[in-house]
């Protein structure tokens, strides 16, 4: 019988977890709770065969109930220059969110490759938001791509969503008739369900955000084909749609309940399209 040398197993194991997008559990720095902080220090960034490798620290976050958690990282050494991402990963490994800038962040697909220089806007503050069950574990790799070193202060607070628009798929929405809705795109994967059975007159979308949001209009839940409205084409009559959903185009990025980042405008009056 052939026989598997310890060596060619492991890397074999090792080609299954990144082919799976797995990096296993991570070594870990120390906890983070949620309502807590800690200081990390932060090793520099190392240029090695062309790639920049960045100074990484890895902090354990348990959650002790259900909800939404949103971790930022503020830096205190390098501050205006500090050059900061985090990535948030589950207890399998498998990333979850990733840092962007200060308003934004994203999921997987938005990972910079250390072949290149990540392009990170100089704002001292990063962040993003998860939600998870109460005994979930996930974990927090905060990354400094600076040649210097950094000290850099770690946030985990629990906060409550934007309750504009229903998340539940199962559900046709919140009821929307007329007047105004102002949401947020606060997680990755995030729609927000309106239904617009009963409304007439036309509907506004106003967003500004570094986000790429799209409102859709749903002649049925199980429309195929609804129609689209973003910041260029931002207005439609509403009827005969029944179901309104607002969603980041593809579902990768989100925001921030605040302006110019995830939070959005809907409006239904009797004011035709331009």
């Amino acid at each position: 019988m052939w026989r598997m040398s310890k060596g060619v197993f492991l890397g074999l194991a090792v080609l299954a977890l990144g082919a799976c997008n797995l990096q296993g559990t991570p070594p870990v720095s120390g906890e983070l709770s949620v309502g807590g902080y800690v200081i990390a220090p932060l090793p520099p960034a190392q240029e090695i065969g062309g790639e920049l490798r960045p100074g990484v620290r890895v902090y354990r976050i348990l959650l002790s109930q259900d909800g939404a958690v949103q971790v930022s990282a503020v830096s205190s050494d390098l501050q205006l220059r500090a050059r900061l991402r985090l990535v948030l990963l589950d207890d399998k490994g498998v990333v979850q969110a990733v840092s962007v800038a200060r308003n934004w962040f994203a999921a997987r697909l938005e990972l910079t490759p250390l072949s290149l220089r990540p392009q990170i806007t100089t704002d001292p503050g990063y962040r993003l938001n998860f939600k998870g069950q109460k005994d979930q574990v996930f974990y927090l790799q905060v990354e400094n791509y600076a040649l210097s070193q950094d000290q850099v202060t770690l946030y985990a607070d629990p906060f409550t969503p934007n309750s504009a628009g229903t998340p539940n798929p199962n559900e046709i929405g919140e009821p929307f008739t007329s007047g105004t809705k102002q949401g947020a795109i606060e997680f990755v994967d995030e729609f927000d369900r309106y239904n617009v059975s009963s409304a007439t007159g036309y509907l506004r979308f106003t967003y500004s955000g570094p986000l790429d949001l799209v409102a859709l209009l749903y002649l049925s839940p199980q429309d195929p084909s609804p129609l689209v409205l973003d910041p260029v084409r931002n207005c439609a009559p509403v009827s005969p749609a029944t179901l309104l959903v607002v969603r980041d185009r593809d579902l990768s990025r989100a925001g921030f309940d605040e302006e110019n980042s995830g939070r959005y405008r809907l409006e239904i009056s009797s004011t035709p399209c331009p």
